[in-house]
């Protein structure tokens, strides 16, 4: 679901641009907000580290919207150069995610094509096939 509402987002951005209300764009602040709320209640369900991570990276996008209020000259570039960091960290986040919850996954199944876990009392685990 999380996914999904990335797919969203930058769509329903896309269509909400032109909604501007003094140098603010009020259009994306609302995606913006409503994508937060969404990855928030999916955090809070989940129980997913990533899912955390990526809601809380959003609450820094969301009011990053607010900088035009503080001066609008000085800080246009900073806004938009947040925006960029704050849609690298949610994507590279994503991308650990997604593998997290496969490799999780692989562990509560014994491992991947019969692979388990084994302990031999060395100096680590290795995994054997069996």
């Amino acid at each position: 679901m999380a996914t999904l509402a990335m797919i969203a987002a930058p769509i329903l951005s896309h269509f909400a641009y032109d909604l501007n209300w003094n140098g603010v764009y009020a259009g994306i602040f609302m995606v913006d907000v409503l994508f937060f709320i969404s990855l928030w209640l999916l955090a809070e369900r989940g129980g997913r580290w990533w899912i955390v991570a990526i809601a809380g990276f959003q609450l820094i996008g969301t009011l990053g919207h607010l900088a035009p209020f503080l001066a609008h000259q000085r800080l246009a570039w900073a806004y938009f150069t947040l925006m960029w960091a704050v849609w690298a960290l949610i994507s590279v986040t994503a991308f650990f995610g997604v593998w997290e919850v496969e490799a999780d996954r692989r562990y509560a199944l014994g491992g991947r094509y019969g692979s388990k876990m084994v302990d031999g009392g060395g100096a680590g685990a290795a995994a054997a096939m069996e």
